[in-house]
């Protein structure tokens, strides 16, 4: 952190030499920020993504929300901007598709997938709307009115219980459950994890995401909310959209039981004195 410029006050004879000093004001170092990066594992995650065209890495303490590794590529060099960019460098860095101006860990939207269902299984459970070892029958797809919803092994899992259904990440069973308990619930419990909101880590640009509601599609669409929508959105596709930290953020959450909220600077050093900045935790635990 910046601290205060000191200065001195010399009398100088007319060739320049310094003669005395007449006053002094020593300056003021700044304190030093304690991150809760671990540098090894932040050059692990850069060098595991160092070939992906575009990708995002998030490593996370699920004890304490502490951010050990955060890495989005591509990315761009920071110190041609010191010397100025021509403006077809500048065309090129804000024109290019894969956006590397853009930290994807705190600013890209994506549909979570897959890893969304454990969202809808903790607010089927919560809502009683099925037991764990309730089991469904996964055929390869579900139908809803005149449409086909598909599971993504073909020919179907079969009987699946809770445990079954995650392991095998089975679609039908999602499909299922998310009808039963409904958009509204799903979008509490996704809220409650983490997505949909900014997380407030202390970092810039952190986008929210969206966890949809029948009310948000009926203010923002003008149209009411459909039921085979709501099939979508339990396998975490349609409207959602959450960033690779909220994902973090919501497993966290699920692996310790905490509420816990995602920060990069874990302490500041003052005169060789560690001084820790205490994050609450909010929400349930």
């Amino acid at each position: 952190m910046r601290g205060k410029a000191g200065n001195s006050q010399l009398e100088v004879n007319a060739l320049g030499r310094v003669i005395r000093e007449l006053s002094r004001q020593e300056g003021q170092p700044g304190e030093d920020v304690m991150l809760t990066v671990d540098l090894g594992i932040q050059n692990l995650a850069i060098e595991k993504l160092r070939d992906k065209k575009s990708a995002a890495a998030v490593v996370m303490d699920v004890n304490t929300g502490g951010i050990i590794a955060l890495a989005s590529v591509p990315g761009y060099d920071p110190n041609a901007f010191n010397t100025g960019l021509t403006r077809k460098q500048w065309r090129n860095i804000t024109r290019d598709p894969l956006a590397p101006l853009t930290n994807k860990a705190v600013s890209g939207l994506y549909a979570p997938g897959s890893t969304f269902k454990m969202v809808v299984a903790m607010a089927a459970l919560e809502h009683g709307v099925i037991k764990p070892e309730q089991k469904v029958f996964c055929r390869g797809h579900v139908e809803l009115g005149n449409a086909r919803f598909h599971c993504w092994k073909r020919h179907g899992h079969g009987w699946l219980d809770l445990n079954g259904a995650l392991q095998q990440s089975c679609d039908t069973y999602f499909y299922e459950i998310s009808k039963r308990v409904g958009i509204d619930k799903i979008a509490e419990m996704g809220r409650r994890f983490g997505l949909g909101r900014v997380t407030g880590i202390d970092l810039p640009n952190e986008r929210g995401g969206l966890m949809p509601t029948s009310a948000w599609k009926k203010k923002r669409l003008g149209v009411a909310w459909q039921k085979g929508e709501t099939l979508v959105a339990g396998i975490g596709q349609g409207f959602v959209l959450t960033t690779p930290l909220q994902l973090a953020v919501m497993t966290s959450r699920l692996a310790s039981g905490k509420a816990v909220e995602p920060h990069l600077v874990h302490g500041v050093v003052s005169g060789g004195v560690v001084r820790p900045l205490e994050v609450p935790f909010r929400g349930r635990h």
